[in-house]
Protein backbone atom coordinates (compact mmCIF):
# COMPACT_ATOMS: atom_id res chain seq x y z
CA UNK A 1 0.00 0.00 0.00
CA UNK A 2 1.40 3.47 -0.97
CA UNK A 3 1.36 6.41 1.49
CA UNK A 4 -1.94 7.69 -0.52
CA UNK A 5 -3.28 4.65 0.64
CA UNK A 6 -2.61 4.53 3.81
CA UNK A 7 -3.55 7.75 4.45
CA UNK A 8 -6.94 7.23 2.96
CA UNK A 9 -7.50 4.17 5.39
CA UNK A 10 -6.86 6.63 8.10
CA UNK A 11 -9.01 8.88 7.33
CA UNK A 12 -11.88 6.44 6.54
CA UNK A 13 -12.77 5.98 9.99
CA UNK A 14 -13.56 9.59 10.40
CA UNK A 15 -16.43 9.09 7.75
CA UNK A 16 -20.07 9.17 8.81
CA UNK A 17 -21.89 5.67 7.62
CA UNK A 18 -25.25 6.25 6.13
CA UNK A 19 -26.78 4.43 8.45
CA UNK A 20 -25.94 6.83 11.37
CA UNK A 21 -27.92 9.78 9.40
CA UNK A 22 -30.77 8.39 10.49
CA UNK A 23 -30.80 9.27 14.46
CA UNK A 24 -28.90 11.87 13.68
CA UNK A 25 -31.44 13.54 12.02
CA UNK A 26 -34.46 11.72 14.65
CA UNK A 27 -32.77 13.94 17.34
CA UNK A 28 -32.31 17.02 15.48
CA UNK A 29 -36.21 16.69 14.53
CA UNK A 30 -36.92 16.69 18.50
CA UNK A 31 -34.76 19.22 19.97
CA UNK A 32 -36.06 21.54 17.48
CA UNK A 33 -39.43 20.19 18.15
CA UNK A 34 -39.05 20.41 21.92
CA UNK A 35 -37.41 23.76 21.65
CA UNK A 36 -40.37 25.43 19.73
CA UNK A 37 -42.84 24.39 21.87
CA UNK A 38 -41.07 25.66 24.74
CA UNK A 39 -41.24 28.90 21.99
CA UNK A 40 -44.64 28.53 21.99
CA UNK A 41 -45.41 28.13 25.37
CA UNK A 42 -43.65 31.24 26.50
CA UNK A 43 -44.69 33.56 23.87
CA UNK A 44 -48.33 32.73 24.79
CA UNK A 45 -47.44 33.68 28.39
CA UNK A 46 -45.96 36.85 27.74
CA UNK A 47 -48.84 37.73 25.70
CA UNK A 48 -51.13 37.09 28.76
CA UNK A 49 -49.03 38.51 30.90
CA UNK A 50 -48.99 41.94 28.31
CA UNK A 51 -53.13 41.76 27.98
CA UNK A 52 -53.34 41.70 31.57
CA UNK A 53 -50.61 45.27 31.69
CA UNK A 54 -52.84 46.77 29.25
CA UNK A 55 -55.97 46.01 30.62
CA UNK A 56 -54.11 47.67 34.04
CA UNK A 57 -53.00 50.51 32.16
CA UNK A 58 -56.67 51.01 31.08
CA UNK A 59 -58.09 51.14 33.65
CA UNK A 60 -56.27 53.60 35.06
CA UNK A 61 -56.27 55.81 32.27
CA UNK A 62 -59.74 56.02 31.92
CA UNK A 63 -60.37 56.65 35.50
CA UNK A 64 -62.45 59.89 35.81
CA UNK A 65 -59.96 62.41 38.03
CA UNK A 66 -61.23 63.85 40.94
CA UNK A 67 -60.04 67.21 42.09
Amino acid sequence: MNGIGKHAAFYRAYLPHDRSLAPVAIALGVIVALWLSLYFISEEQNQQTADAGTRAAAVLVSRPVSH
